[in-house]
């Protein structure tokens, strides 16, 4: 079930490159300053999260920030591609003053304002908001990975609430041509100097009936630094598809063919030998789109002291909500054998979900193996080699902790 299962002595490699710091690799943007703090980078975020880069900001939750069901705005993670003026905050915009467009292979060409789109009825989901590059030191631990070094913390758990892409178009009696098969989403932020303005493609088929213009989260009125007041949401998606600022919706028969999306957000068809290097285009490579099935540990941060005796160890799984999560499994022998432990139920297809484990644990060091299997029967690989990537995306190896027992 979990395959690709690593030896002893990759465990002893593992423990000692774990207090290893990569380096971040940052072509585009800037790093912090000294004496910064997240909530100088965006007001009203808390002083707990870690600043990956200044500009765009980068900003990670502390895992053991991620122990409550829902994430706060103040503790949700931020991952800009391109920062907008005056939405470094998590007040929401103020004004009425905004418009989604519509274009492209039509019936007919039309736009939304802001007023109109609060009067529509609203659906909020509950889902999980990932980064697609969530893990990507992970993948470094095997060879060395592009941007940014997230650890875990580039995720969380929240509600989001707005008008379903299908009822928007629906009151205004747009509907797509057949030969629209791609909705391509751009945001009002600027593009980096010398770069393209950022955007995504995703399948229409596959988000007509899902996708939200979401204007609110956690029930208060979208915060600016998370693209208020207006994102393009898709639930079970990495958050990059998300679309931040949106203001404009293409429907098209074809992919976008923007570096964003065609070159850079996209992990290989095939496995690749880690430390290669890849050219990737629309053919031999896939959109980071739908979020992989994956595990994390809350209660505890490997290296960390713990008593000897019983201990519960607890934390989160999810996939893209396609498929019912069936069941998290714990090894304690590296693989060699595991057992089921206690799953919650689900809030939403979309959401994470609460496992714990009750372990016996002796002195020494142990490391505890966790992995997640969902209907459909995709597991968690029990090692990140075959999906290793150059640009480091879309983590989702087994989760390991080890513990120093005492």
């Amino acid at each position: 079930m979990f395959h690709a299962r690593p030896s002893r002595r990759d465990f002893l490699k593992a423990s000692l490159v774990a207090g290893v710091s990569f380096p971040v690799w940052s072509p585009r943007g800037s790093l912090a300053q000294p004496g910064q703090s997240a909530s100088m980078i965006v007001a009203g975020k808390s002083d707990q999260l870690e600043i990956l880069k200044e500009s765009p900001h980068v900003l990670q939750t502390p895992i053991e920030a991620l122990r409550s069901h829902t994430t706060s705005k103040e503790l949700l993670f931020v991952r800009n591609n391109q920062d907008l003026e005056g939405a470094s905050t998590v007040e929401p915009f103020e004004g009425d003053a905004w418009t989604v467009e519509f274009s492209g292979q039509l019936n007919r060409s039309g736009s939304v304002d802001l007023t109109t789109l609060r009067s529509l009825p609203q659906t909020a989901v509950e889902m999980v908001l990932q980064c697609s590059g969530n893990g990507r030191s992970k993948y470094s631990e095997i060879a060395q990975t592009e941007g940014t070094q997230w650890g875990r913390g580039g995720i969380g758990n929240v509600t989001f609430e707005g008008v379903r892409l299908k009822d928007a178009l629906s009151h205004f009696g747009i509907d797509p041509a057949d030969s629209a098969t791609f909705i391509r989403a751009e945001g009002r932020d600027a593009p980096l100097p010398g770069e393209e303005d950022f955007e995504h493609s995703v399948p229409l088929s596959d988000v007509y009936e899902t996708a939200l213009l979401a204007l609110k989260l956690n029930g208060e009125d979208l915060p600016r630094i998370h693209g208020g007041p207006v994102r393009l949401v898709i639930p079970g998606y990495y958050a990059t598809v998300n679309v931040k600022w949106v203001t404009k919706l293409h429907f098209e028969s074809e992919e976008s063919r923007n570096s964003n999306h065609a070159q850079r957000y996209r992990v290989p068809l095939q496995p690749i030998e880690p430390g290669s290097t890849y050219d990737f285009n629309v053919h031999n490579s896939t959109p980071t789109w739908r979020m992989k099935t994956a595990s994390l540990v809350t209660s505890h941060t490997s290296g960390q002291k713990v008593a000897a005796g019983r201990q519960r160890i607890s934390g989160w799984t999810w996939n893209d909500g396609l498929a019912e999560i069936t069941g998290v499994f714990l090894s304690d022998d590296f693989g060699e054998s595991w057992k089921r432990i206690s799953l919650q139920p689900a809030a939403s297809p979309y959401a994470w979900q609460a496992f714990q484990a009750e372990v016996d644990l002796k002195p020494g060091m142990t490391e505890l193996w966790f992995g997640a299997l969902d209907a459909l029967g995709r597991a968690q690989p029990s090692s990140g080699d075959l999906s290793w990537n150059p640009k480091g995306y879309e983590w989702n190896a087994v989760e390991r902790i080890s513990l120093n027992v005492q």
